[in-house]
């Protein structure tokens, strides 16, 4: 029996060993590369440096379309008639506008009067009579406003449109060899101012109260002589 001891010595020794290399394997982890997750995916490479701006980012505005723009708003009629009393005064204005003309004329139916002439654009009015008569007046399609002078009167006003019979009448005869013009403003009530110059070709006519005008007939008798009014009407033309 004491034969066998080295040997069962030895191989007790070998066991444990191997039992102790067991345990020490089992009881190391093992080691994982860094970075690697078990199952993970790797994440494709990010595409932002290689996709092309968004089209917002990199188009040039277009130019705004004509047919986008407001249109321009008409504040002032082509063709109108305005008659009233100016301020502070007996005296009256009468104008007619036709496709950018205009034709004016005041009158307190005795000595103060002019006629006057020029243009009618874009609601403004600026007209020139003899002896240094003007009249400058904005309009719209429901009044003009404005500053006239005449025979050294100055004169404003604000004045309506009105329709025929209403406006302004005018009326010339050959008398003794010399011209005579009268003229009439037909207020929208009815009544009548005029004024009548004995020499409308002067340089600077002088005027005296006009005969009465029948504007049913367009008739006034001045002494022997019938003067036949013709209406000046910016809504038709008429006396341009």
């Amino acid at each position: 029996m004491r034969r066998n001891t080295p040997l069962i010595t030895l191989l007790t020794g070998a066991a444990l060993g191997v039992i102790l290399l067991i345990a020490s394997m089992l009881s190391t982890p093992s080691k994982t590369p860094a970075g690697y997750t078990a199952g993970a995916t790797p994440a494709p490479a990010s595409s932002a440096a290689t996709q092309p701006p968004p089209a917002s980012a990199t188009a040039t505005p277009s130019p705004a379309s004509p047919s986008a723009t407001a249109p321009a708003v008409v504040t002032a009629p082509d063709k109108a008639d305005y008659a009233g009393r100016v301020q502070g005064d007996g005296a009256s204005v009468a104008i007619s506008i036709h496709n950018g003309q205009a034709i004016a004329y005041v009158c307190n139916g005795s000595a103060i009067e002019a006629w006057y002439k020029g243009t009618a654009v874009n609601g403004v009015l600026i007209m020139t009579g003899k002896n240094n008569a003007h009249l400058s007046a904005i309009y719209d399609f429901g009044k003009a406003t404005g500053d006239v002078l005449a025979h050294g009167t100055d004169y404003r006003f604000t004045i309506g449109i009105v329709h025929k019979p209403s406006g302004l009448y005018q009326a010339t005869a050959v008398v003794r060899g010399a011209t005579v013009k009268a003229g009439w403003i037909v207020l929208s009530n009815g009544s009548k101012v005029g004024s009548l110059e004995s020499d409308a070709n002067a340089a600077a006519p002088s005027a005296t109260q006009a005969p009465d005008l029948d504007v049913a007939t367009g008739t006034a008798q001045d002494g022997n002589v019938v003067l036949h009014a013709t209406m000046v009407s910016g809504a038709t033309g008429s006396g341009f």
